[in-house]
């Protein structure tokens, strides 16, 4: 299984959608019971850590935050402690010149968040944000073998065509992934969300994905997570249950080393699985999305896109329904160009090893 390893709470970034939810205080006012004692680091044992995922053979833990790379001493010690089959880490790529070669090596995965440009980036992120990502992404980019995705979070500034297409030319990334900051908190009476998807996101999904197929003539795949993952899917008729793998095969252990089923539900008691000094992974129960999603005719296409948004219903139907509408669009744009697709797998043009993605990588393929 993966683990989220959420090293510590903090964060020296005020993003739009990250710390505005943070600071608001309507949360209180839910039927959720939240967990105010989550210390702000680990306060378990590296040796608690290393004796629970010795349970588990195939393990992958994804380190995180907070932003994880404050804390670099506890990153080098659960590399060297603690053995898993893989490492990855989630970073606002702001300190990755805080870690050495040496442990940037051991992972095979770094994702670094960043929103598409210099503009959209700051503009979520904070002035100057980009550039420093860019300079320290540049700074490993020669040296790290492993792979590099570039993790946007999406909203109403997001031209997501331009910038997807962006990310993927710097020749920087290895692949593009987003989120929708969509039904994470109670700001939906403030957003103007559905006017925004019909008139740019929607068809931004589509432009992109004309482009896409039109560069995939021209030889070059690139790989983009919703997009890599929804093909394959199809193209082997495979059915899916929660593509990110919540709540079934991935789960978070918060700094207290309570166990939830991602990490964005840390700290809501309601969805608590036990704690690392006294459940084995093989113990820790199963979460599944419930309600409509469980009636809905896309179930084994979409798998139910989130679990906590599937759990909290922070927009309430309607909101909720309007996210629903860009997962039918993007299926739907996928299904139109699978036969294009088919024609240059049969003409060798392409293969399904260019399809290939790494699963349950914190990385969406239903944003």
């Amino acid at each position: 299984m993966n683990y989220f390893i959420i090293l510590t709470t903090e964060c020296d970034l005020k993003c739009r959608y990250c710390y505005g939810k943070a600071i608001d205080f309507s949360w209180n006012k839910t039927r959720l019971r939240f967990d105010y004692s989550l210390p702000e680091t680990i306060s378990y044992t590296i040796q608690d850590l290393a004796s629970f995922i010795s349970k588990d053979p195939d393990a992958t833990l994804i380190l995180y935050g907070g932003e994880p790379t404050l804390r670099p001493e506890l990153i080098k010690q659960i590399l060297q402690k603690v053995k898993a089959k893989r490492f990855m880490i989630q970073t606002h790529g702001l300190h990755l010149d805080r870690l050495s070669a040496s442990l940037l090596k051991q992972f095979h995965t770094i994702l670094v968040s960043i929103d598409g440009d210099r503009v959209t980036t700051d503009y979520y992120r904070g002035h100057g944000v980009y550039d420093r990502i860019i300079r320290n992404t540049m700074s490993i980019r020669d040296s790290f073998q492993g792979e590099i995705v570039a993790r946007m979070t999406v909203a109403e500034n997001t031209d997501i065509f331009r910038q997807v297409t962006h990310l993927a030319g710097l020749g920087l990334f290895d692949s593009v992934h987003w989120q929708l900051d969509a039904l994470f908190g109670t700001d939906f009476q403030k957003r103007d969300f559905q006017a925004w998807v019909h008139k740019s996101y929607n068809p931004g999904i589509e432009k992109l994905l004309e482009w896409w197929i039109k560069e995939i003539k021209n030889g070059k795949v690139h790989k983009i997570y919703p997009f890599q993952g929804l093909v394959q899917s199809y193209m082997k008729g495979e059915k899916t249950m929660l593509r990110c793998g919540a709540g079934w095969i991935q789960f978070a252990i918060l700094t207290d080393g309570t166990i939830a089923p991602c990490p964005v539900m840390a700290g809501l008691k309601d969805f608590y699985l036990g704690n690392i000094k006294n459940t084995t992974p093989k113990d820790i129960e199963r979460v599944c999305v419930s309600g409509q999603c469980r009636a809905c005719r896309l179930l084994n296409e979409c798998g139910g896109r989130c679990l906590y948004a599937n759990r909290t219903m922070w927009w309430g139907q309607e909101g909720f329904s309007q996210v629903c509408g860009t997962v039918e669009n993007i299926l739907d744009c996928i299904k139109k160009v699978l036969p294009e697709i088919k024609k240059l797998l049969k003409e060798n043009k392409i293969s399904m090893r260019d399809f290939e993605y790494t699963k349950y990588n914190s990385c969406e393929i239903i944003p």
